[in-house]
């Protein structure tokens, strides 16, 4: 049975032996929520992925993404058979290009351009079309007593960082040092390898780099920083 924020608080708390007076329930509270969004940071787990169905809006070129949007996968926009993907465009180089996209008129779009918290179709439509986009979204922080985390199966994990979030905060070091180096690593390793794998897929060979993975190994000093050394 998943967590609850109110699970969350009282096991962090019996983790770093200190009572309310010492440090409060809204304190821990933001430690977990810090951890969820690290963890989210660290891997974009399936449960993190989602699909928006919506619409363009002629003469509108500019859109809004999510508050809460990490990463943009594709936009398709749907139209029987000019139904089609768009194709991403640097934004440097679509300025470069085409400066003032206006001037070419509205149209079926075929391009997008992902710049900060917007996305703007060339060309800008001139009807409204069927748009969906797959992305990822960082977890909604926890707040209600009852809340319970979007992240699956990771409880012990989001509590494991809240911890040494903690110890640190209250300046234990080496019990920080401990859950960071000992703790963490074994469950966000199993977290990795719980995620969703994508089966149904046909690999593709592509040549070896100099910055190949590190098969999710510990690197660096993680006695003096438990949160670097990691590369995902």
């Amino acid at each position: 049975m998943a967590m609850t924020t109110a699970d969350f608080q009282d096991e962090v708390r019996e983790n770093i032996k200190r009572d309310s007076t010492g440090v409060s329930d809204a304190r821990i509270l933001r430690w977990v929520n810090w951890s969820k969004d690290y963890l989210a940071d660290l891997h974009t787990y399936e449960e993190m992925r989602e699909i928006y169905d919506g619409e363009t809006v002629a003469d509108q070129k500019r859109y809004g993404f999510s508050t809460r949007m990490k990463d943009i996968y594709d936009i398709t926009i749907q139209d029987g058979a000019r139904s089609n993907k768009l194709t991403y465009v640097p934004a440097r180089s679509m300025d470069t290009m085409i400066p003032r996209t206006e001037v070419w008129g509205t149209g079926f779009p075929d391009w997008y351009v992902d710049y900060g918290i917007n996305f703007e179709l060339y060309r800008t439509p001139d009807d409204a079309y069927d748009m969906v986009l797959r992305c990822s979204l960082y977890p909604i922080d926890l707040s209600a007593s009852t809340d319970e985390c979007v992240l699956l199966r990771k409880d012990a994990l989001i509590c494991a960082i809240a911890t040494t979030f903690g110890f640190y905060a209250l300046r234990e070091i080496e019990d920080a040092a401990y859950w960071g180096s000992v703790i963490v690593p074994v469950l966000f390793e199993a977290s990795l390898k719980s995620d969703h794998s994508a089966e149904d897929w046909t690999p593709v060979v592509r040549g070896f780099g100099d910055s190949a993975s590190n098969g999710g190994q510990l690197t660096g000093q993680w006695w003096t920083n438990p949160f670097a050394g990691r590369r995902v």
